[in-house]
C-alpha cells in the first residue's frame, strides 16, 4: 500500500497549499513566518492568515510581510499557497503557537522543521478520502530534527511514502515522548537513507519496534543512539537489521542509562546467518551500544566494546 502512494504523481497545476493551525492566547500576538531558502531560490507565495484580513504576497524571506499580528485570541488556520523551499521553526519564535499541520500541500518543500513546538500534536494522517495528503514531502532530502521536541503523540502511516530521495532521518523524532508506537513500513520507501543517528532517541514512551523497519534501507551506515534511553522497550525484533549490512556505527543504539528499564525479553538482534551484530566482520563500531540492558537473555555474553 505504502509504495503505491508514493507513486502517485502530483497533478500539474496542483497547487495545494500547505496548512497549519496556530493558536493565539493573547491578543494582538505577532507572527512569524518561517520561511526559508534552503536552495538558494526565494520563495513566491501568497498567506492566507485565517483571520479574515488581506492576504500577503512574500517573495522574500526578509520580507517584513512575513509578521502578522493577530488581535483576538483563538486558533488560526494559515495556508501557503505558491513555491517555498524551506519551512524552519528551529526551536525559535512563536514556536510554541503550532498545534497541528493540517495538509503538507505541495509548494515544493525541500526542508521542513518543526523543532521546539512541543505544542504541536497533529500531523496529516492518510486514508479513506485523503489518500496523498504526505505528497508534498516528495523533495525533502533530509529529516534531521523535523520533529524534535514536538508533542505529537503518534506517526502517522505512509508519513514519509513519498520521500523517495531522503538520505538523513538524524534525530527526526527525538524527545517526542507521547509516541508510543511505530507504523511498520515507516521507512520503506527510503532506500537511499544513509543515517539514523538519534532518529528516536529519548521516546521514553516508545514500546515497541515493528519487525522489519529498516529492511529496505540498505546504504545505512549509522544507528548511532537510535533507540537511546527509549526505557519503555520491551523487546529488540529478533532481524532488526538483518538489511543493513553496510552499517559502521551501533554505538548507544539501545544505552538506556539505567537498569529501570522494560527491556526484559528476547536478546540482541541476529543476522541472516545467526551472528550477532557484534559478530560481524569488519566489527561495527558498538561502544554503549547495549549498556545498562541487563534484561536481555544473553546480556552477559555481550562483548564489553558492545555495553
Amino acid at each position: 500500500m505504502s509504495i503505491a502512494r508514493r507513486l502517485i504523481s502530483i497533478s500539474g497545476g496542483d497547487l495545494r497549499p500547505f496548512k497549519f493551525t496556530i493558536r493565539i492566547s493573547s491578543a494582538n500576538t505577532q507572527f512569524l513566518l518561517p520561511l526559508t531558502s534552503p536552495n538558494g531560490i526565494q520563495p513566491n507565495v501568497v498567506v492566507n492568515w485565517g483571520d479574515g484580513s488581506n492576504t500577503s504576497t512574500i517573495t522574500s524571506i526578509t520580507s517584513p510581510d512575513r509578521f502578522h499580528t493577530y488581535t483576538s485570541t483563538g486558533d488560526y488556520q494559515i495556508t501557503i499557497t505558491g513555491y517555498s523551499s524551506g519551512f524552519n521553526v528551529n526551536n525559535g519564535t512563536n514556536r510554541l503557537l503550532y498545534r497541528s499541520v493540517d495538509d503538507w500541500g505541495n509548494i515544493s518543500l525541500e526542508q521542513v522543521d518543526f523543532y521546539g513546538c512541543s505544542n504541536l500534536s497533529v500531523l496529516p494522517n492518510d486514508g479513506s478520502g485523503n489518500a496523498t495528503l504526505n505528497d508534498g514531502l516528495n523533495s525533502i532530502k533530509r529529516f534531521n530534527s523535523t520533529f524534535r521536541g514536538t508533542g505529537i503523540t503518534y506517526i502517522p502511516t505512509g508519513l514519509f511514502d513519498f520521500s523517495s530521495n531522503v538520505t538523513s532521518f538524524v534525530n527526526t523524532f527525538v524527545f517526542c515522548q507521547g509516541i508510543t508506537t511505530i507504523p511498520s513500513g515507516l521507512f520503506d520507501n527510503n532506500s537511499l537513507a544513509t543515517s539514523f543517528s538519534g532518529t528516536f532517541n529519548a521516546c521514553l514512551n516508545l514500546t515497541t519496534i515493528p519487525s522489519g523497519l529498516f529492511d529496505n534501507n540498505p546504504l545505512v551506515v549509522t544507528f548511532e543512539s537510535i533507540f537511546r534511553n527509549c526505557r519503555s522497550l520491551t523487546q529488540i525484533p529478533e532481524a532488526l537489521f538483518n538489511g543493513n549490512q553496510s552499517v559502521t556505527t551501533f554505538s548507544n543504539a539501545f544505552n538506556m542509562a539505567t537498569t529501570a528499564n522494560a527491556l526484559q525479553n528476547g536478546s540482541t538482534p541476529t543476522d541472516l546467518d545467526g551472528d550477532e551484530i557484534f559478530e560481524r566482520t569488519p566489527t561495527p563500531i558498538g561502544t554503549n551500544c547495549f549498556a545498562f540492558c541487563s534484561g536481555l537473555s544473553n546480556f552477559g555474553l555481550i562483548p564489553s566494546t558492545f555495553k
